[in-house]
C-alpha cells in the first residue's frame, strides 16, 4: 500500500512539473502584444470627491397598466393572467369577499376553521390522506387563510403539474368535504393556539387595542373554545356554499404558461355562475369608552398604542395623513419619534406610527412602542411634545421632499415581476381603486405642500382625544404613575376615564 501512493505521489509530481513547464513557455515576451495593457487614467471630471456626488441617467420607468392583463371569467370573475418563462413556476391567488367581519355572534373562528378544512379537510375526488400525499410528491404548496374582509387562496407548483394542481384547486374551491375527523384535527389545534394566545405582551396589546377602539362591534370579537366548539360541519357547508357561490371573486395567475390554455383551464373551473350576492359587511364605529385601557400582563415593559381616530377611504385626506404619519413615526428610526425617543433618548429600540389604510370602515393612527415601565410615563410626555410641534409648527419642506421622494420610490417594488403586477392589481381591484390608481399616486404625493400636511395633523391629533391601550405589570405602572406625577411627568392617573383588566379577560371585553 505505502509502495502504491508513493508511486502516486511520483505521478502527480511529474506531471505538475510539465504543467508548470508548458505554462511557462507559454509565458508572452516583454514586448508581446499580450503583456499588460497601459493604465488608462480618467479625466479628472469623472472623478467626484463623495460617493454621494455620483450622478446616473434615469432609468425612465413607467408604472404598468394592469388592462393589458385584466380578463373576465365565464361566471363573472376577474382574473388578472400574466406569461412569466424565467422559471417553470405558476402561481395562482384568489381573494374571496368572505371575512371575520361576517362571521355569526357566538360561531367566532368559523371562517378561519373553514380556511385550514379547504386545504386539509379532503374533497370530493381526493380523501384528505390522499390528497396531503399528492401535494407532498409534487411538491405543491396550497393554502387558504381568513382576514377581516376575505379568505385569500394561494398556490405554487411546477409548470408540468399545471393540471393535476388546477384540478386541486377546483376541488378545494368548488368540492370539499369536510371530513369529520379532520374538523376535530383542526379545531383542536386552534383551541390550543387560543390557550397561548396572549402569552407574548405584543398581541395581547394588539387584541386590547381593536377591542378599546370598536367596543361591541364585529372589528372586536375574538374566537373562543367555546365558539369553535359550537361550530357542526353543516355550519362549515353553508359557509362554504355562500362564500364560493357569491359573486366579487379576483384572481391574480403568473407563471410559465400558454396565456390561451391557461385561460381555458381558468374558464372550466370558474364555470357556473354565482349563486349568491358577496358578503355584506356590517357598520362598525370607533367609539372608545375610555381614555385608558391598562392590561395586567406579568412583563417588566409596558408595551403601548396612542390611537385617535382616522377615517374610510377613499378619502381625500388620505395622502396627506400619510406622509404626515410618514414624516412623523412611519418611516422608523429616521422619523421624528424614531430619532428622538429611540436615538436621543434612548427610551426604546421600537417606535413607529400607523395610518390604517381600511376600505370597510373606519380606520385609526396609531404610535405604538414599548420600554421599561418605569420610563413609559417620560416616553409618552416626549411623544405628546412631539406631537404638539407636528401641529403647532408643521413640516419642513426638506421632510416633505424626502417623504414624497422615498414612498415614491417604493413604488417599484410591487411591479418588480409579472407576479408582482397581476398580484398587486388584483388586491386593489379588490377594494375597488380606479385602474389608473398607481398611475396618479405620484402625482397625488407632488400635489402636497407643507401646509396640507400641518392641516392634517391638527384636524385628525388631537392630543386630547388621544386613547392609550396599555399592557404591562400593573403594580410597577402605578409606581410609574407615583412617580411620574411628582416629576410633572404624563400619567394616566390624570386622564378622566381608565380601565384596568387582566389579559385573559380580553376576550370578555365587550
Amino acid at each position: 500500500m505505502n509502495k502504491y501512493i508513493i508511486t502516486v505521489l511520483a505521478f502527480l509530481v511529474v506531471a505538475i512539473s510539465v504543467s508548470c513547464s508548458s505554462a511557462s513557455r507559454r509565458q508572452p515576451k516583454p514586448d508581446d502584444s499580450l503583456s499588460t495593457p497601459p493604465i488608462v487614467e480618467r479625466p479628472s471630471s469623472q472623478i467626484v470627491e463623495h460617493p454621494s456626488l455620483l450622478t446616473f441617467d434615469s432609468l425612465d420607468w413607467k408604472i404598468p397598466l394592469g388592462d393589458q392583463y385584466r380578463t373576465t371569467l365565464a361566471n363573472g370573475a376577474i382574473a388578472y393572467v400574466a406569461v412569466d418563462s424565467l422559471l417553470p413556476l405558476i402561481n395562482i391567488e384568489a381573494y374571496i369577499r368572505s371575512g371575520s367581519l361576517t362571521n355569526p355572534i357566538g360561531r367566532e373562528g368559523i371562517g378561519s376553521l373553514l380556511a385550514r378544512l379547504l386545504r386539509s379537510g379532503g374533497t370530493a375526488q381526493y380523501p384528505a390522506a390522499v390528497l396531503d400525499s399528492i401535494i407532498d410528491l409534487y411538491a405543491m404548496r396550497f393554502s387558504f387563510s381568513q382576514a377581516e374582509t376575505h379568505i385569500k387562496f394561494n398556490a405554487s407548483f411546477l409548470s408540468e403539474f399545471a393540471d393535476t394542481a388546477m384540478n386541486i384547486m377546483d376541488q378545494m374551491f368548488f368540492s370539499p368535504v369536510f371530513q369529520e375527523e379532520r374538523i376535530e384535527r383542526e379545531r383542536s389545534i386552534m383551541i390550543e393556539n387560543i390557550r397561548h394566545r396572549f402569552a407574548n405582551p405584543a398581541p395581547a396589546l394588539s387584541a386590547a387595542y381593536r377591542k378599546h377602539q370598536y367596543p361591541q362591534t364585529a372589528a372586536s370579537r375574538l374566537m373562543t373554545a367555546a365558539s369553535l366548539e359550537s361550530i357542526t360541519r353543516g355550519d362549515l357547508t353553508a359557509l362554504h356554499e355562500n362564500a364560493f357561490g357569491a359573486n366579487g371573486m379576483i384572481l391574480a395567475v403568473s407563471g410559465k404558461f400558454c396565456r390561451d390554455e391557461m385561460l381555458a383551464k381558468l374558464n372550466n373551473i370558474f364555470a357556473k355562475p354565482p349563486s349568491t350576492l358577496a358578503a355584506q359587511f356590517p357598520e362598525i364605529a370607533i367609539a372608545p369608552e375610555t381614555r385608558a385601557l391598562v392590561v395586567h400582563h406579568p412583563s417588566n415593559q409596558a408595551h403601548i398604542r396612542m390611537g385617535v381616530p382616522l377615517f374610510k377611504r377613499p378619502h381625500d385626506d388620505y395622502y396627506a395623513v400619510m406622509v404626515m404619519n410618514y414624516i412623523l413615526g412611519g418611516s422608523g428610526f429616521t422619523s421624528r419619534l424614531g430619532t428622538r425617543i429611540r436615538s436621543d433618548e434612548g427610551l426604546t429600540y421600537s417606535i413607529r406610527s400607523t395610518a390604517e389604510s381600511n376600505y370597510t370602515y373606519d380606520g385609526t393612527m396609531f404610535i405604538g412602542f414599548f420600554t421599561r415601565i418605569e420610563l413609559y410615563p417620560k416616553a409618552i410626555s416626549i411623544i405628546l411634545e412631539e406631537i404638539d410641534k407636528l401641529i403647532t409648527d408643521g413640516i419642513t419642506e426638506s421632510e416633505l421632499e424626502h417623504a414624497r421622494s422615498a414612498l415614491i420610490s417604493e413604488l417599484p417594488s410591487s411591479f418588480r415581476s409579472p407576479e408582482d403586477i397581476v398580484s398587486t392589481y388584483a388586491w386593489s381591484e379588490f377594494f375597488g381603486r380606479e385602474p389608473d390608481h398607481y398611475v396618479k399616486y405620484p402625482d397625488e404625493l407632488m400635489k402636497l405642500t407643507t401646509e396640507d400636511l400641518k392641516n392634517a395633523a391638527w384636524k385628525y391629533i388631537n392630543i386630547d382625544k388621544i386613547t392609550y391601550t396599555i399592557v404591562g405589570d400593573t403594580t410597577a405602572i402605578n409606581a410609574a404613575n407615583v412617580a411620574a406625577a411628582a416629576d410633572g411627568f404624563f400619567t394616566i392617573d390624570a386622564l378622566n376615564s381608565k380601565r384596568v383588566v387582566v389579559a385573559d379577560s380580553i376576550v370578555s371585553l365587550p
